[in-house]
């Protein structure tokens, strides 16, 4: 390694350089003495090249001869390193040592950061390090949130940053320790280690400043006299935090979640895997497993983020959205807590509004553990093939009798597990089709296993005979057909023609029950849709529901819904937050059953208003540009982007009719939603560490 080093030493300091020179040479290194200046022999009216009232004042003290000294001395030590021509030097004082490994530490500090001004190679304190890079030698590289830090008895310096120095700070206002590290002054690229890389000899225990009295001490100035001080510190300590937290030019770790040894222990890995699936296993039987499962895999990544991530610059941000999530989740506790103190009231299902909380970690969770989504997506499709099988009522079937379900609480619920299971085996499919790494055998299973949960999912969405399932499907299916003639792919098309060739056939097979089930819901939907457009929707909803000739099941949500837009007007922007139910037992029709409202929006609309139902709009809608982001940058598969928009909107319009998002499926899949969002936020981010750009 040719670096020059420039050692500032006193002159009757010689114990100090025999030490400092001994260590020097067993490590093979040579050094060049600097001259330093000993300010106790100069008298103050003779110091130079300092603003003295300044300096006192940013201080609260006066300033020690031994202070001036130094900073004289770091100065002449960067006009030596100017005037030897060469690149970079280190500069160091004489209570340093050189140890066994510094000359590799340096060399590997070199080698990491190939562009800087100045590297602190020690510190006498250092608070809330943020990492940027690590050298082979296992240095960690990057700034303190918290300073000063103390030390300037060791530093690599560039040429150029010798003479940024050198301009920046020709006139001395602080200490050259404190000096030295204000990069958000000096406009220089400065840095430190987080381990000091050279050691500190003996005689280091009595300043060369100050000497062993701590003449610090008695310099100060009385209180009155200090609060310049205070505010200089102050104002210098929010200069550190805000330029600290941005991050720095410098070639960061790029970590890759899905494949970084953490954790080591596969039994992890494994374990981590069944809780993904258990966080949608509400797709499979109806149960709150998945929140056992989502608490789980939060906890986990939010150890693992403020044990080993939160200290770099390489991990991923939640974002402006994330936040958004959490001030939600703050906001629905604190108006719930004023409620709840101010009447005693809860509400009902009110508890899933505080999942945002969850979201964005959730989503990270995901980026730490999704190592093979293939292989996640497979086991999903078999789980999902076992559930179906073990929940289809053969025998109902075989009878034309609508089956009870087994795994979930009614057949509506059934209905639409069905409905999502159906949608995501089209894109498994589809992902099949588009996969080059199978070989024959494996793509025949995987056609295989796609028909089987194809088929029963068809048979149980006809069967369970729920209106909203088959309604929602119908515009989905219609947008996935667009969709795959937009992708133009020939085996996706022939993929696509066999579904609705099976579909087709199913609707034609089994006409009567569609015909017998939804008739007269379609007829009155026809009429409804007129009455709405013609007197508008209460005045509407009152005819039908005074009608005769309105269905039951129609008569009744419509009952429902208007009882809670009663409410909603009330409280048009913020809603009733979890006092509506209070309002509920004074409702117009049904006072005495029912405390869900057949309509999702409304379940929002009716608790925080307007401002709510724009929350949960705005969060899918950024989430699903997330995902088509993340598809055109090729971090997900392309049928992943469809597979998550046909649910999407599967789910939305599903809820127009059932409050499903009060469903452990509803929840789960809102949940998931989110969280996948965020997972594909974090991917971009990761992408844009290689490849930097704007995203938003």
């Amino acid at each position: 390694m040719n670096l020059p080093i420039f050692a500032i030493n006193l002159g009757r300091e010689t114990g100090r350089w025999r030490e400092l020179l001994a260590s020097a040479e067993t490590s093979g290194l040579t050094l060049q003495r600097i001259a330093a200046v000993d300010g106790r022999v100069l008298a103050e009216k003779d110091w130079t090249e300092i603003d003295l009232p300044t300096a006192r004042k940013l201080s609260g003290r006066d300033i020690l001869p031994g202070e001036y000294g130094c900073y004289r001395s770091h100065i002449h030590a960067l006009e030596a390193l100017l005037a030897s021509g060469s690149a970079y030097g280190l500069i160091i004082e004489d209570d340093v040592l050189f140890g066994e490994d510094t000359r590799r530490r340096i060399e590997a500090v070199i080698a990491a950061v190939p562009d800087f001004d100045v590297i602190k190679l020690t510190n006498h304190r250092m608070s809330l390090f943020m990492r940027t890079v690590v050298t082979t030698e296992g240095d960690e590289i990057g700034r303190a949130l918290h300073g000063p830090q103390g030390s300037a008895a060791a530093y690599l310096v560039t040429r150029e940053g010798a003479q940024g120095l050198l301009s920046a700070l020709a006139v001395m206002k602080v200490p050259w320790d404190v000096a030295l590290e204000r990069f958000w002054d000096t406009g220089l690229k400065v840095y430190s280690v987080r381990q000091n890389v050279l050691g500190f000899g003996a005689s280091s225990a009595i300043s060369g400043i100050a000497g062993p009295s701590g003449s610090y001490k008695f310099a100060r100035f009385p209180w009155p006299h200090r609060w310049g001080a205070a505010v200089f510190r102050a104002k210098d300590q929010l200069c550190r935090l805000h330029h600290t937290l941005l991050r720095p030019p410098l070639p960061r770790e790029i970590p890759d979640y899905a494949r970084d040894d953490w954790p080591r222990n596969n039994l992890i890995l494994v374990l981590a895997a069944l809780a993904i699936l258990a966080l949608v296993s509400s797709a499979w039987r109806e149960a709150d497993t998945y929140r056992y499962a989502g608490l789980a895999l939060v906890a986990v990544a939010a150890a693992r983020w403020l044990r080993m991530d939160l200290w770099t610059y390489s991990k991923p941000l939640i974002g402006w959205v994330g936040c958004l999530c959490l001030g939600w989740s703050a906001y629905v506790f604190i108006r719930m807590a004023i409620v709840y103190f101010g009447t005693g009231q809860l509400g009902s299902a009110e508890g899933i509004y505080l999942f945002p909380a969850f979201y964005a970690t959730t989503g990270f969770s995901l980026l730490l553990f999704v190592r093979q989504p293939a292989r996640l997506v497979l086991w999903f499709m078999i789980l999902s093939l076992v559930s179906l099988a073990a929940g289809t009522g053969y025998s109902e079937i075989l009878h034309g009798i609508r089956p009870e379900p087994r795994l979930f609480n009614n057949s509506i619920h059934a209905s639409v597990a069905a409905g999502f299971l159906f949608l995501c085996t089209l894109q498994f499919m589809a992902y099949t089709a588009q996969r080059t790494d199978l070989t024959t055998t494996a793509r025949s299973l995987h056609w295989a296993l796609s028909a089987a949960v194809l088929v029963f999912a068809l048979a149980n969405i006809i069967a369970l005979r729920s209106k909203g399932v088959w309604l929602a499907l119908a515009p989905v299916l219609l947008l996935l057909a667009l969709m795959t003639l937009a992708r133009g792919h020939r085996r996706e098309l022939m993929i696509a023609g066999g579904v609705l060739a099976i579909v087709a056939a199913g609707v034609v097979a089994t006409y009567d029950i569609f015909w017998s089930t939804a008739g007269d819901t379609m007829v009155f939907i026809r009429t409804l849709v007129s009455d709405v457009l013609s007197h508008g929707m209460l005045s509407a909803f009152d005819h039908a529901i005074a009608s005769d000739t309105v269905p039951a099941a129609a008569k009744e949500r419509l009952m429902l819904w208007a009882d809670a837009i009663e409410i909603l007007k009330r409280h048009p922007i913020f809603g009733a937050s979890s006092s509506w139910l209070t309002e509920w037992q004074n409702r117009t029709y049904h006072p005495d059953i029912f405390n869900v409202f057949h309509n999702g929006y409304l379940e929002i609309a009716v608790r925080y208003g307007l401002v709510g139902l724009a929350f949960y709009a705005f969060l899918y809608m950024w989430s699903s540009r997330q995902v088509l982001l993340a598809m055109r940058a090729k971090l997900i598969a392309p049928a992943a982007w469809s597979c998550y928009i046909s649910t999407l909107v599967f789910f939305a319009i599903t809820i127009l009719s059932n409050s499903n998002n009060r469903l452990a499926m509803g929840e789960a899949f809102m949940w998931f939603a989110a969280a996948f969002g965020f997972y594909c936020f974090y991917l971009r981010q990761m992408k844009n560490l290689v490849e930097p750009k704007t995203y938003v």
